[in-house]
């Protein structure tokens, strides 16, 4: 199967600390990859360098087989959309218009539909609402959402912009187990046929999400594989799992 991603020998220096020790990481097209490891791993270091927010050290990062290693976020978001650990919506628009914004944007940094027809837009838009639950607050405004809704609002956005790649950084912090689950339900069912690469400390949420799952640890990618295989590999047990599979 095609790659969707592959970084190939990434390293990231933050004076003299060394974050990123060589990472090495393919993610197929259509492929759910989940990235788990302890805190100070380098995961959201490793989002920021694919997202164009830093430049790597060292290495390369082919992206549907172009080269965008160190490209600028305007030009990376031809190719990938990304979600970040907090919410990012615009609190003072409604949540439709949070939606279109993010149709509009899309469409111009591909330097495609730029004139794009209102009712076209209004209707992507319109079917990104139905898709993560929120059609019936369309008009309201996106600060007023429950944390939770706004996380899929976040959502929303990344996949309005219709990208092939997906980037979605913590989706479940802050959320409670019903919340979590729901918000699990919907990237599932949003993301059907799209590539995912997920950040995620809820195991039960790695392992019944991701077709494939890296182990970052201290800066460098120590296993990859199914779930029940990360699950049972005794490196990274001791290294981020206890011995039942469950987060330490």
């Amino acid at each position: 199967m095609n790659a969707a991603l592959e970084l190939h020998g990434i390293v990231k220096r933050f004076g003299a600390t060394r974050v990123l020790r060589g990472v090495d990481l393919r993610v197929a097209q259509g492929e759910r990859h989940a990235l788990i490891g302890p805190n100070g791993a380098g995961k959201s270091t490793l989002f920021d360098l694919i997202s164009g927010r830093a430049r790597p050290d060292e290495g390369r990062i082919v992206a549907d087989g172009i080269d965008i290693t160190g490209k600028r976020p305007q030009r990376v978001c031809r190719t990938l959309a990304r979600s970040f650990q907090t919410t990012s919506v615009f609190g003072g628009l409604s949540v439709f218009d949070n939606l279109r914004c993010a149709v509009l944007g899309a469409s111009s940094s591909r330097f495609i539909d730029r004139c794009l027809p209102s009712r076209r837009v209004d209707a992507r838009a319109h079917a990104m609402l139905d898709a993560i639950g929120l059609a019936a607050r369309a008009d309201e405004p996106a600060a007023r959402l429950t944390y939770a809704e706004q996380r899929a609002l976040d959502l929303g956005l990344a996949l309005a912009t219709d990208a092939p790649l997906i980037l979605l950084d913590e989706p479940t912090a802050g959320m409670n187990r019903a919340e979590a689950a729901h918000a699990l339900a919907l990237i599932r069912a949003t993301t059907e046929g799209r590539t995912l690469l997920v950040i995620e400390h809820d195991m039960d949420a790695v392992f019944g999400l991701a077709d494939r799952i890296s182990v970052l640890v201290q800066g460098r990618v120590i296993a990859t594989g199914a779930p029940a295989e990360i699950r049972a590999n005794r490196q990274v047990q001791e290294a981020y799992l206890g011995f039942d599979g469950v987060a330490q």
